[in-house]
């Protein structure tokens, strides 16, 4: 649905560059324009110049300008027709759309139902008195829990079904933002019962999802997110965003972390430019979202072999959108929510230590570059795989003149020719099916082995297996299995179809070595990473070769 040309017109006529800019800066005036210091990058001294007569704005210092609309959308990150209803807002336009906004309506409903929900799990959190034990136990501050506006799902769904009675919200509409699920014998259970609420919203503020902690320890999953719904997509959504962008936006600098409690510790104790990703790699929707409020993304995952591959990953995605990436060494098992009990000092002097991902990875070369470890052939080796992540990380930086600054670094430090090493594919230079080939359906005979059975044996998978967060798989298997696993699937989607209708067979056994087989993968390429990310540079090639030894070894369970 399209806003109507007219009312396009309207704003554009309408709306004053000076009233619309003076809502979020401070205006000085100068002779017949304005001055203010620049929203979009840091200065000392205003560069940023509005000019009523004109009815535009210009930024002398980053080059950024525009009329009252293009300010919006940059200042808020929203798409033009969203800065044209926000303006035509402040003015009281009437917008007008081109067609029926019955579909409009209809996610407006949905919008309603999940902010409802919100606020009825917000209440249920008042009477529980496990919750806030919970909640105690793990140092979660009230106003933080005010802010993010925390609630809990009470195990009995009755309370639930009465307040959706009182509200006029419809079975429907709770099973469209993906909250219950109704059995065969039509028991309707929600999804997140006994669980601590973490409510989504997207940038705009709107809650869209919901994601779930167990407050029991030895209740698995741990964490239970919404499935992807009319109004919420994982890979467009950032946990915490509506509440940290101006924060971002101030200091031009966003942290990015990998869970709710890690946020939450953090904003706390005053670091709150940061978000949290939702159960799932930062995705290059993520990517452009940050890009349009900051200028450097640091990343603080967790000090584990997960988190340190995780790094590389994000790494790509952010280098895309022309940030500037930096990793945050957290010390060796600790975990941002550990680190934040220790205090801003603390936290903060961590976080100044970070290093450019570039500069970290120079640094790892060089220490193999040592005397110590000149004669050693498989530390050379580990040596090329961490020059050739440099290279894969150098390929997703755009800007010519940046890379060819960071690859004559790297030639400097490696002693390899510059025309030796210039073998990168920019992104734009990528092949449709390059990029697309990690995106396919694909699922190999190991991959809908594990799903099928997984699906009609859960239980005795669950007996034997437990690491489906450390096994190496295709994109779309691990969507399939999250679902699976998160209860998130039912007998009338296409994914449940799909999967009982695998010619393999259900193999309780088969699966198990399968996932044994994929687990022992992960093993590996974690491996690889750890070259790069290990703290332990004596005992190094020493942990690998166990590693892979012990995942030879392994005999499983008869």
């Amino acid at each position: 649905m399209a806003i109507s040309p007219s009312t396009i017109e309207e704003v554009q006529r309408t709306a004053n560059v000076y009233d619309v800019i003076s809502d979020y800066l401070d205006l000085k005036r100068a002779g017949s324009s304005y001055t203010a210091l620049c929203p979009f990058h840091s200065e000392k001294s205003p560069s940023f110049m509005v000019s009523p007569q004109k009815n535009i704005w210009k930024c002398f210092g980053c080059g950024k300008s525009g009329d009252s609309i293009k300010f919006v959308m940059e200042y808020e990150g929203l798409n033009f027709a969203d800065a044209i209803i926000k303006i035509a807002n402040k003015y009281g336009i009437e917008i007008k759309y081109t067609k029926s906004n019955k579909d409009e309506q209809k996610l407006k409903g949905l919008y309603e139902t999940a902010k409802n929900i919100s606020l009825f799990y917000k209440e249920q959190l008042k009477k529980s008195s496990a919750a806030k034990s919970y909640i105690k136990e793990r140092g979660i501050l009230p106003t933080v829990v005010d802010i993010f506006d925390i609630g809990y799902s009470p195990t009995d769904i009755k309370p639930l079904m009465e307040f959706c009675e009182k509200q006029n919200i419809s079975l429907e509409d709770l099973k469209k933002i993906g909250l219950i699920t109704e059995k065969e014998n039509g028991r309707i259970t929600d999804k997140f019962a006994g669980r601590l609420i973490f409510p989504i919203k997207d940038h705009k503020g709107r809650v869209v999802a919901f994601g779930g902690r167990a407050i029991e320890e030895n209740r698995l999953p741990k964490y239970l997110n919404s499935p992807e719904t009319e109004i919420y997509q994982k890979r467009k959504v950032l946990y915490g965003f509506f509440e940290a962008k101006d924060y971002i936006r101030e200091l031009h600098k966003v942290i990015v972390v990998e869970g709710y409690i890690d946020l939450l510790a953090l904003y706390q104790i005053g670091i709150k430019n940061v978000v949290a990703t939702l159960g799932t790699a930062l995705t290059k929707d993520h990517g452009k979202l940050i890009s349009k409020f900051a200028d450097e993304a640091i990343l603080m995952f967790d000090s584990d072999k997960a988190g340190k591959k995780a790094v590389i990953e994000a790494s790509k995605v952010l280098l895309e959108e022309n940030l500037d990436v930096k990793y945050c060494v957290m010390p060796e098992g600790e975990d941002p929510d550990s680190v934040a009990k220790k205090g801003f000092s603390y936290v903060n002097g961590i976080i100044n230590q970070s290093k450019d991902i570039f500069q970290f990875i120079i640094e790892k070369i060089e220490e193999y570059s040592s005397d110590k470890y000149r004669d050693n052939d498989k530390v050379l080796k580990k040596k090329k795989e961490i020059i050739d992540l440099y290279i894969n990380l150098l390929s997703h930086v755009e800007d010519s003149v940046k890379r060819g600054v960071l690859l004559k670094h790297l030639s400097d430090v490696s002693g390899i020719p510059v025309e030796l090493l210039n073998t990168v594919k920019t992104p734009t230079e990528r092949t449709f099916e390059e990029s697309s080939e990690k995106e396919n359906k694909y699922l190999s005979y190991n991959e809908k082995l594990i799903l099928k059975t997984l699906l009609n044996k859960k239980d005795e998978i669950l007996k034997e297996f437990s690491d489906f967060d450390k096994i190496k798989g295709s994109v779309y298997f691990h969507y399939l299995l999250n679902m699976i696993l998160g209860e998130n699937i039912n007998e009338d989607s296409e994914e449940y179809k799909e999967i009982q209708n695998f010619y393999e067979k259900i193999d309780t056994k088969a699966a198990l070595e399968a996932l044994h087989l994929l687990h022992k993968k992960w093993i590996d390429e974690e491996a690889e990473i750890t070259a790069v990310l290990s703290f332990d540079k004596e005992d190094l090639l020493k942990e690998i070769l166990e590693k892979r030894k012990l995942s030879n070894n392994y005999k499983l369970k008869n």
